[in-house]
């Protein structure tokens, strides 16, 4: 039996989790803003208030440290889903944007969060949490690792927006979640395994991002459906939330790669200087020869097409680069996406949500940027408008001769 939360019926953990949804009715009744609502990080998308930058009232910023790594025949990939969406019974807040529907698509000027009336996604309505609590959130992706993987490593994320105007939750609220791992019928909970919750608080918004070695679970069920459930955030107009597993697999098929993970929880405000952090630790050939890799990120509160907000590497021996993609502009390196390229890592996610108000969890081949005898990436992002969190890194470099990407 898992160590991840195996509780009697008169847990403390019970009277959270019963509680939960209460709260956050409780929060949109509270709701004191006029107008559109609240505006991301204190700026307004709609453009009928005054700007106002927002001010920083807590926070506990986490560097960004390496929670895996290895040199073996295999990858690192991840599933990912969003937990919250627009209210598809209420007209948007900005008259000029699409109805919900259509905004879940892209479709629309800007939509984004801040334009509507939001609510959690649920795909398990009516089905028991493992305290006999009522499923309140949840959604799901499916794992499917080639034949022949060993599970190495496996880490669950969740982040959501903790509060919004006066309303914050409390951290009993946000350090757990539910997990339904592939044919079971039940959920087991998951404790918060960081030393403390990422977060920051300011006077218009709050978030937070928690997580959890989910190791021993995923090597137990391998490939197959996983529904993360009860994610907490605050109900209203601008909240989003989401969650991704990172899986680093061991398989012989694969070339000899260096294997990264990095998590932490940095937050850039809009109108604020540029930041820069530095992924230690990495490793490549030594040789003078084409490196291939691919750099993976989680990231926060980033909303389509409200441009300005960047993200540019650069390793140690390589040239600056500013991502983009497909399905990203160089600037708008976060808008909601939850994308995969390679049609080999695509993954089903049920619901499939082109727009994820606030969600994004991509991945970019780096090969042309990196060099050989690199031991680290320095990323730099900033803004003009659209505040955003970073949560998770994660990268594969080809240690032999493979271009496979």
């Amino acid at each position: 039996m898992s160590s991840f939360g195996n509780h009697s019926a008169g847990s403390p953990r019970l009277a959270r989790r019963v509680g939960a949804a209460s709260v956050a009715l409780a929060a949109i009744a509270a709701q004191w803003l006029t107008g559109t609502g609240a505006q991301a990080r204190g700026t307004d998308p709609v453009g009928t208030q005054l700007r106002h930058a927002a001010d920083t009232l807590a926070s506990n910023p986490l560097p960004f440290t390496t929670r895996f790594e290895g040199d073996f025949h295999g990858s690192i990939t991840r599933i990912s889903n969003t937990l919250m969406t627009c209210d598809e019974t209420k007209p948007p807040l900005d008259p000029a944007q699409p109805r919900c529907e259509d905004a879940r698509t892209g479709a629309g000027s800007r939509p984004i969060n801040n334009n509507y009336e939001m609510k959690y996604v649920n795909i398990d309505p009516g089905s028991i949490g493992p305290f006999g609590d009522e499923i309140y959130s949840a959604s799901s992706a499916d794992l499917g690792l080639i034949d022949g993987s060993t599970v190495k490593h496996a880490r669950l994320y969740w982040g959501g927006t903790r509060g919004i105007d006066d309303v914050v939750l409390p951290e009993s609220r946000i350090d757990e979640v539910y997990l339904k791992l592939p044919g079971d019928t039940q959920y087991t909970n998951i404790a918060n395994q960081q030393p403390s919750i990422g977060y920051i608080t300011t006077d218009a918004e709050s978030s937070y991002q928690a997580s959890a070695d989910i190791t021993d679970l995923v090597k137990a069920k391998g490939n197959g459906t996983y529904t993360v459930a009860n994610m907490d955030s605050v109900v209203k107009p601008h909240s989003w939330g989401g969650w991704t597993i990172v899986v680093a697999y061991e398989n012989p098929c694969k070339p000899l790669r260096h294997i990264h993970l990095w998590d932490g929880f940095q937050v850039e405000l809009p109108d604020s200087p540029p930041h820069e952090l530095k992924l230690t630790g990495l490793k490549t050939a030594a040789v003078d020869e084409k490196v291939v890799g691919k750099l993976g990120f989680v990231v926060y509160d980033g909303d389509l097409k409200w441009t300005g907000d960047t993200l540019a590497v650069q390793s140690t021996h390589g040239p600056l680069a500013k991502f983009s993609d497909p399905n990203h502009t160089p600037d708008d390196a976060f808008n909601s996406t939850i994308e995969e390229l390679t049609p080999a890592d695509k993954f089903n996610r049920t619901p499939y949500i082109r727009n994820n108000f606030g969600y994004d969890s991509n991945r970019w081949d780096i090969s042309d940027y990196l060099r050989a005898g690199d031991t680290d990436i320095t990323v730099k992002f900033d803004t003009d408008q659209d505040g955003y969190d970073l949560g998770v890194f994660y990268a594969y470099v080809n240690l032999d001769e493979s271009e496979e990407s």
